[in-house]
C-alpha cells in the first residue's frame, strides 16, 4: 500500500488458462477466470491473492493476503463503498482487480452460497492476462510467479460418469410461481418478471470444475465464461454472452439482451426465427424495459447516450434482441463500479463478473499495444453452476415481459435444453 509496484512482463508461451487455474486450485490456491476466445480473444486468469476488497458488515474491507483488514469504507450501497476503496488503493498500487458481486450485495449469500461474499474484488497475487494470441504476467507478491509451475494433481479423485439431476422447485410450485407473474403482468404491476429454474445434479464421482468450464468454452466461444471459487471449496461457473457495461477512458459502451429465440437447424431456419423474434410484440416490449433502463442508468454521467437500434444476435443454441449502446462520459469520468452501481438500482439483480485496472506507469506504451485493462462486467444469462466436487446447482432461467405472460416458449426450452447439455459436458 505504500506506493507498491507490481512486476509485469510478457511470457514467451501461452498455457491453457483453464489447467492453470486448475493446478491453482488443486494447490489450494482461490482462483478466478474470465474468458472470452471470439471476437476479441480477451482472457484474465487471477491466482492467490495480494489484496481483497470484501463485503463486511456496514460496508466493504480492504484486507490483505492474510485476511486482516487494512481499510475500511462505510456505506449502504456496497459497490459504491467498494468503488471509494478501490480509487484509494489503485492511487497507490498499479494493479488490476477481479471480482463481482450476488444479486443483492446488501445481504450475505446463504445456503449454497455461503462459500462466497456478498461483494468481492481481488488484487491477485498473480495476474495471467490473454490478448489476442500474447500472454502477459502481473505480480503482485515477491513469490508470484512460482504459481505457473503449479502441476495438476497427478492421482485425480474418479470423476462423475453419471449425474441424477431433480429439481429443486417442485412443478406445482413453480407452475404458481409462472400464474403469479402473469398476474401480475396483466394487471400493470410489473414489466418485466425473471423467474429462475434451479435443478441439483449430483455425481457419482468427481464433477470436475474445470472440465465443465473447458466444455462452456467449447460450446460457447463467443460467451463470456467465468470461474470462481469460493472459500469453502466450492466453485461457481457459467458463461454469459452479454456484456453489462465497459469503460475505456471517458467512453463507455453496453450490449443489453432480451427477448429471445431458440436457434433453427438451417440457416434458413434461423433466418425464420430471427423474424419471429424481431415482429414479436411480447419480445419488443420484454427488450425495450431493459434498453430503455441501461439508457437512463448511463445519462445522469454522460454528455450524451446513444442507443442503436435492436439487432439479432446468435450464440450456439439461442438467438437474442440486442441493443449496443455508447455513451461519452462527463468529467470526471464515473468509473466501472459507479455505473454498474446504477445499472443495479434501475435493473435490480444482475449476477456480475468483472474485471477493472489500471495501466502500469511504466509501461504503458507497451500494455495500449498488448495488454489493455480488462474491464467487463458480464451479466449471466447462460446456466451458471455454484457446486461442490460431488454435486452442483444449476439455475437456467425464464422470462415473462411486456403485457404477455410468454414464460414457457422456445426460449426457456433452449435453457432448459442447456442443462442438458451441461449434463454432458460435466462428465469426463
Amino acid at each position: 500500500m505504500n506506493g507498491e509496484e507490481l512486476k509485469s512482463w510478457e511470457l514467451d508461451r501461452n498455457p491453457d488458462l483453464i489447467d492453470l487455474v486448475s493446478a491453482a486450485r488443486d494447490a489450494g490456491h482461490e482462483v478466478m477466470l474470465i474468458e472470452r476466445p471470439m471476437p476479441d480473444a480477451v482472457s484474465v486468469a487471477a491466482i492467490g491473492r495480494a489484496f481483497d476488497i470484501v463485503a463486511a458488515p456496514g460496508g466493504v474491507a480492504l484486507e490483505d493476503a492474510d485476511g486482516k483488514t487494512i481499510d475500511f469504507e462505510a456505506g449502504d450501497n456496497r459497490i459504491l463503498a467498494a468503488s471509494r476503496l478501490w480509487h484509494s488503493l489503485s492511487a497507490s498500487l498499479d494493479a488490476i482487480a477481479v471480482g463481482g458481486f450476488a444479486y443483492r450485495p446488501d445481504r450475505d449469500p446463504g445456503g449454497a452460497w455461503s462459500g462466497f461474499p456478498a461483494l468481492l474484488f481481488r488484487v491477485p497475487a498473480l495476474a495471467v492476462l490473454r490478448r489476442r494470441g500474447r500472454t502477459y504476467l502481473s505480480a503482485a507478491t515477491p513469490d508470484a510467479e512460482s504459481l505457473l509451475e503449479l502441476t495438476a494433481a497427478t492421482v485425480p479423485a474418479p470423476a462423475a460418469r453419471r449425474l441424477d439431476v431433480t429439481a429443486v422447485r417442485n412443478p406445482v410450485a413453480w407452475t404458481v410461481a409462472v400464474e403469479t407473474a402473469a398476474t401480475r403482468l396483466r394487471a400493470g404491476e410489473a414489466e418485466k418478471v425473471v423467474l429462475a429454474r434451479e435443478v441439483l445434479a449430483r455425481g457419482d464421482g468427481v464433477v470436475s470444475a474445470g472440465t465443465v468450464v473447458r466444455g462452456l468454452r467449447a460450446a460457447y466461444p463467443s460467451c463470456f465464461t467465468y470461474l470462481v471459487t469460493g472459500a469453502d471449496g466450492t466453485a461457481f461457473a457459467g458463461a454469459s454472452p452479454e456484456l453489462l457495461i465497459r469503460r475505456s477512458g471517458t467512453h463507455a459502451f453496453a450490449q443489453p439482451m432480451a427477448g429471445s429465440v431458440a436457434r433453427g437447424v438451417s440457416d434458413a431456419d434461423d433466418e425464420r426465427l430471427a423474424r419471429q423474434l424481431t415482429e414479436s410484440a411480447k419480445d419488443a416490449i420484454e427488450h425495450r424495459v431493459v434498453s430503455e433502463f441501461v439508457v437512463g442508468a448511463l445519462r445522469p454521467f454522460a454528455l450524451h447516450v446513444t442507443a442503436h437500434d435492436p439487432e439479432v444476435v446468435r450464440f450456439t443454441n439461442i438467438q437474442h434482441l440486442a441493443t449496443s449502446v455508447a455513451a461519452e462520459l462527463a468529467q470526471p469520468p464515473a468509473d466501472t463500479l459507479t455505473l454498474a452501481a446504477a445499472r443495479r438500482a434501475r435493473r435490480h439483480g444482475a449476477r456480475l463478473v468483472c474485471g477493472c485496472g489500471r495501466v502500469d506507469r511504466r509501461t504503458r506504451r507497451r500494455r495500449a499495444r498488448g495488454r489493455a485493462a480488462l474491464r467487463p462486467l458480464v451479466g449471466g444469462r447462460r446456466p451458471a453452476l455454484c457446486g461442490r466436487r460431488s454435486d452442483a446447482r444449476l439455475r437456467p432461467g425464464a422470462r415473462a415481459g411486456g403485457n404477455g405472460a410468454e414464460v414457457q416458449g422456445a426460449a426457456d426450452r433452449a435453457r432448459l435444453m442447456e442443462a442438458d447439455r451441461w449434463r454432458q459436458t460435466g462428465l469426463t
